[in-house]
């Protein structure tokens, strides 16, 4: 075939693919609503206020609705981030890795990664931060989650919110944060724990209203 010739192909198949993207049904979008009803006051035997320190777990200007919370278990604290982003398939709507921790004001920032099974079954690899400020130190852990599936991943979450906009036509996903202050004695090592023990029940709350 000439170059001519591929050159026709090509601009065919394009404009196939946007002629049938034209006459698919509009994308969908969960309500706003339904997330202050999904992340519950108690987490076994931690219980819940409202708000988080900002600084700790920053705000997105893309999210259509997020709940914060302070979960405490006797001495034991951790800062709890549900963030529901809506409509993108516009791209300008989808969460900036900017914002998912705090990255300005910060002496250091190191990864350290957990590994969790969230549903009980499959491990997955959860990315991590220990973010160094002030003179403390504290622990971000977090994944993406497109209807029931958790993606540690940013290329594959990507991946799956593509493909769930073009198939299902839904343009909804979650961001979920879970922060942990690492203090002395017991240092980084307790601070995973703490992250371990609140991903699956936290998973398991969120999964009722976000499985789909």
């Amino acid at each position: 075939m000439s170059p001519g010739g591929r050159l026709g192909v090509v601009l065919g198949l394009l404009a196939g693919v946007v002629g049938a993207v034209h006459w698919l049904p509009p994308v969908r979008d969960r309500e706003a609503q339904a997330l202050g009803q999904a992340l519950p006051s108690t987490l076994g035997a931690w219980t819940a206020t409202d708000g988080v320190p900002e600084g700790f777990l920053p705000s997105d200007s893309h999210e259509a609705a997020a709940v914060r919370r302070t979960y405490r278990n006797g001495e034991r604290v951790a800062w709890i981030s549900v963030a529901l982003f809506t409509h993108q398939d516009e791209p300008l709507r989808r969460p900036s890795v900017q914002h998912i921790y705090p990255e300005t004001h910060v002496a250091l920032i190191k990864r350290a990664d957990l590994t969790m099974a969230l549903d009980g079954t499959r491990p997955t690899t959860l990315p991590a931060r220990v973010i160094h400020r002030g003179g403390r130190q504290h622990l971000v852990v977090y994944w993406h989650q497109v209807g029931g599936r958790v993606y540690g991943s940013e290329y594959w979450y990507r991946w799956a919110l593509v493909r769930r906009i073009l198939l299902a036509r839904r343009g909804d996903s979650i961001v979920v944060r879970i922060a942990v202050p690492v203090d002395p004695p017991q240092g980084l090592p307790r601070s995973l724990s703490v992250a371990a023990e609140l991903g699956p029940p936290l998973y398991a709350a969120l999964a009722d209203t976000f499985s789909d």
